[in-house]
Order: structure tokens, then sequence, then C-alpha cells
């Protein structure tokens, strides 16, 4: 591949990670992170950490079940320069897994990385802004990586941050959305029912409210569901009889 075709290549891999349009599900463009990424010169293989909660999870492991046995050591012992990358947002470029440091640092991790044949890892953070969102492991020799596959890779986790935390906020707000619509919705069912009640009981609004949540914590059921029975419920009979017939 010719240095423009790889540039344009590039260029669409960027517009086509940071695209915000999707479901709700992220397995997708972090899915494709990962086969990018897997791509770059010098990568053997890799994997994504997508942050969830107060523990990650694997979202894209690598090409054998290996890389993906050390994406999930890293989320279960809690250990790996992935895991680290997730958690604090900050990049490890071509840590030695052979190192003292690297051994003191993630013990575990890095004896079954180096039983696996990787000598190095890289980890780059997937990130908008100030949100955390979770990271890519690529695993490789050491010195493989040159500084522009790096920042090329970080590039690539930009891109999908980008996406990943436009889509988080479209359905944050279709969540609220859809939460203040119930809430106008049980709004105007309740309002229409105090006033049914208080013109068949002869009294107030505010009274006939008041009989509506009395009866509704007695009984252990939505006031909106005592506002559906007033409204749909004859008035001549039951909890809520007009007056003088009850």
């Amino acid at each position: 591949m010719s240095p423009a075709d790889r540039e344009e290549h590039l260029i669409a891999a960027l517009l086509e990670l940071a695209d915000p349009a999707g479901g709700r599900e992220a397995a997708g463009p972090v899915e494709r992170l990962a086969a990018y990424c897997r791509r770059l010169p010098g990568v053997q293989a890799g994997g994504v950490l997508l942050a969830d909660g107060r523990k990650p999870r694997v979202v894209a492991a690598g090409r054998d079940d290996a890389a993906e046995g050390l994406e999930r050591v890293q989320v279960e012992l809690d250990e790996g320069p992935c895991r680290d990358a997730c958690r604090t947002g900050v990049g490890l470029t071509d840590v030695p897994l052979c190192h003292p440091d690297a051994r003191a640092r993630w013990p575990h991790f890095t004896a079954r990385a180096l039983e696996k044949g990787y000598s190095a890892a890289t980890a780059l953070p997937v990130r908008y802004r100030d949100r955390r969102l979770g990271a890519v492991n690529l695993f490789h020799q050491h010195g493989a990586l040159t500084r522009r596959e790096v920042a090329v890779g970080q590039a690539l986790a930009d891109a999908v941050g980008i996406g990943l935390a436009y889509r988080q906020d479209l359905h944050g707000l279709r969540d609220r959305t859809g939460q203040l619509q119930t809430a106008l919705i049980s709004r105007v069912l309740i309002e229409q029912a105090k006033g049914v009640l208080a013109e068949r009981l002869g009294r107030t609004p505010d009274e006939a409210f008041v009989l509506m949540r009395r009866y509704a914590r007695a009984h252990q059921t939505k006031l909106t569901e005592v506002a559906r029975r007033i409204i749909t419920g004859p008035a001549e009979s039951g909890p809520f009889a007009r007056a003088g017939r009850g």
C-alpha cells in the first residue's frame, strides 16, 4: 500500500470509528477498532477493554485464544497495562514485559504474556475529554512499533472515544426524554382523576388527592393505577363511589 493510499485508508477509518450513529451496543465500533489496530505493522495481536461501571469487560479480543485470555486475565486479576490505561486514561508505550519493574507491577499478566511469546505491550486509552471509556492493548515484540504506529493507534482509539461518548449522550438524552414523557402522562392522569373524584365526592381537588394518596399507600398501589381505576371504574360502587351511594 502506497503512503497516499495508507493515509486515505486511515482517514476513512477515523471517520468510520468516530461516527456516533448506531445502536446502543458499543461492540461494533470497538471490534472495528481492534481490527484496525491489529493491522498496524508490528502488532501481533490485541484486544479492547471497555469501561463498564466499576469493572471493565473484554469487548474485542485478538486473533487467537491466547490474546483473549490475556485480556481476561487483566480483568479478573485487576492487573496489566490495558487495565491501568483503562483506569487512568494514560497510555503505556512499548512496555518490555521481561523488565523487573513490569514483572513486579503485573506479575501474573507478564508471566502469561511472555509464555505466549509476546515480549512487549502497548496500552492506548479510549477516551473523550475527561471521560475514560476503555483501552486498547497491542501485543508485540519490544521495539517493533514505531512512534507513527503508536500515534495512529491512539488516533483510532480517540476516534472511537468520540463515537462512544456521543452515543452514550444520545441514549442518555433519549432515556431522560422517555422518563419526562412518562412523568407528564402520569401527572395528567392524576390531575384528571382528582377532578373526577372531587366532583363525585363533593370535595376539593386537593382533598381528593389526599384520599387517592392515602388509598394508594394503604393498598400498596401506584398512584397512577389508583387514578386509572377512578377514571375507568364505576362511579356508583367501590372505594370511590359517588357521595351518598357507596
